[in-house]
């Protein structure tokens, strides 16, 4: 009975020997991230975007919309949150993406910097990521004029990384 107990335990020392030296191999191919640029990523339609954490302050539900007479047609209206009235732009319009309706299933992403701020309507929020800065390229000439001048480029994966400042600066509809 005690050389089993003694062959399992060497059989149990050789798996985790085993373990530990795969996931030590894992460690070292994962590529090491020269310039990290930390992001949200988010959807709409198909399209995937991203802006800069450090302009994402908050994720909520899509309420009911409040529509705002005069607004520009990229405007959906405003709605309350947390005391706040808050302006949601719909990105659809903005960036001449195909529209769609808006369900309960929408979350807004407010996008704030120096005392402004505004909200993304959008179909979902993915994840907070790490990405390398040094991997961002242009845009490629086919994406539209309107997706172009809010955007700071485009990740090999696709994802669209949009210019926090200039939505914040350019957008009248901040506060």
């Amino acid at each position: 009975m005690q050389e089993i107990i003694n062959d399992t335990k060497k059989g149990n020392r050789e798996i985790l020997k085993e373990r530990a030296l795969k996931n030590s191999l894992i460690e070292k191919e994962m590529p090491l991230v020269k310039h990290p640029l930390s992001v949200v990523e988010f959807g709409i339609n198909n399209q995937r975007f991203a802006v800069e954490e450090r302009f994402a302050s908050e994720v909520h539900m899509l309420k009911e919309i409040t529509p705002i007479p005069g607004a520009p047609p990229y405007v959906s209206g405003v709605v309350s949150y947390r005391g706040r009235i808050v302006s949601l732009i719909n990105f659809r319009i903005l960036l001449n993406i195909r529209e769609r309706g808006l369900t309960e299933q929408n979350k807004v992403l407010i996008i704030s910097a120096n005392n402004s701020y505004f909200g993304i309507v959008t179909d979902y929020i993915s994840e907070i990521k790490e990405l390398d800065k040094t991997q961002l390229s242009q845009l490629p000439p086919t994406i539209s004029q309107e997706t172009s001048k809010y955007s700071l480029g485009v990740f090999p994966d696709g994802l669209v990384l949009l210019d926090g400042d200039k939505l914040i600066t350019e957008t009248i509809v901040t506060h």
